[in-house]
């Protein structure tokens, strides 16, 4: 098997889907992806039936890794959140998810938990915080394939500015890979390749591929993006799915109303707190 860091080495942008256990992972191997990214989200709304608020823990995300690898034998890109805690536990994580199959591993520079009441709120950890929990998994990993990931969501506290500070002092701190949340605008994003090509990988997250005036892979590929995360695509496809199912056994007319798994969580959430 080809490991992710040799595969980010090509030139073609590798594109990745979100999935949350073995069958998703076996469906996308199965399809001929090259490899599946384990969203914390995906994870939170399937396995706890709660937002992305920071609820699954480091042992409950390893388990569901190790689940995957022993069905498939792509790369698994790992969702490691804030690394569960300071620099020493994401020293743990590291060594957990890894031993647990993961060729890769996202650490975000966001707080530890998020409030329920507005989950795009995204408070952050210092500079220097973030700086210590990305050197605490290089020295924790086993293997240099692999990859170390850092993700910043300044852009929706601090700014365009910040987030690419953040963004090149992450990668002058040994990070692989930098990811900035929410580069909406193609002038952003080419602002973040300008910067760190040739560096560190970049990669961007599609939310919604298709949507208007979102980059398709090509798009992000021409700007120099290595590859492309499709986060939501399968659990949202997934529910909708099964919402539809359950309403048709009911016999429940609902042609016409769809489910975003995403505000129906959300808002039950917020309901009874």
């Amino acid at each position: 098997m080809v490991s992710l860091k040799q595969r980010l080495t090509q030139p073609e942008i590798m594109q990745v889907p979100g999935v949350y256990d073995a069958l998703t992972a076996t469906l996308a191997e199965k399809a001929g992806f090259e490899a599946v990214f384990i969203s914390g989200s995906a994870v939170a709304y399937s396995q706890l039936g709660r937002p992305d608020i920071g609820l699954v823990t480091m042992t409950e995300m390893a388990q569901v890794v190790d689940r995957v690898r022993d069905r498939v034998s792509v790369p698994l890109f790992v969702d490691a959140d804030s690394g569960f805690g300071n620099a020493f536990h994401v020293g743990r994580t590291v060594r957990l998810f890894e031993r647990a199959g993961a060729s890769g591993i996202q650490i975000e520079d966001q707080v530890n938990t998020k409030p329920v009441a507005d989950v795009s709120k995204r408070p952050l950890v210092s500079t220097e915080v973030m700086v210590g929990k990305i050197k605490a998994a290089l020295d924790a990993r086993t293997s240099e394939e692999t990859i170390i990931s850092a993700r910043s969501d300044a852009m929706f506290t601090e700014g365009i500015d910040a987030a690419l500070d953040r963004a090149v002092i992450y990668a002058d701190a040994g990070a692989d890979m930098i990811f900035i949340e929410g580069l909406a605008e193609t002038s952003e994003r080419q602002r973040l390749c300008d910067a760190l090509k040739g560096r560190a990988l970049l990669l961007f997250n599609l939310l919604k591929p298709g949507a208007p005036g979102a980059p398709s892979p090509g798009d992000l590929q021409d700007s120099g993006y290595d590859i492309v995360l499709f986060p939501a695509a399968v659990i949202g496809s997934s529910a909708n799915a099964s919402w539809r199912s359950l309403n048709k056994l009911r016999g429940n007319d609902i042609a016409a109303n769809p489910i975003a798994v995403t505000e129906l969580i959300d808002a039950d959430a917020q309901s009874k707190c």
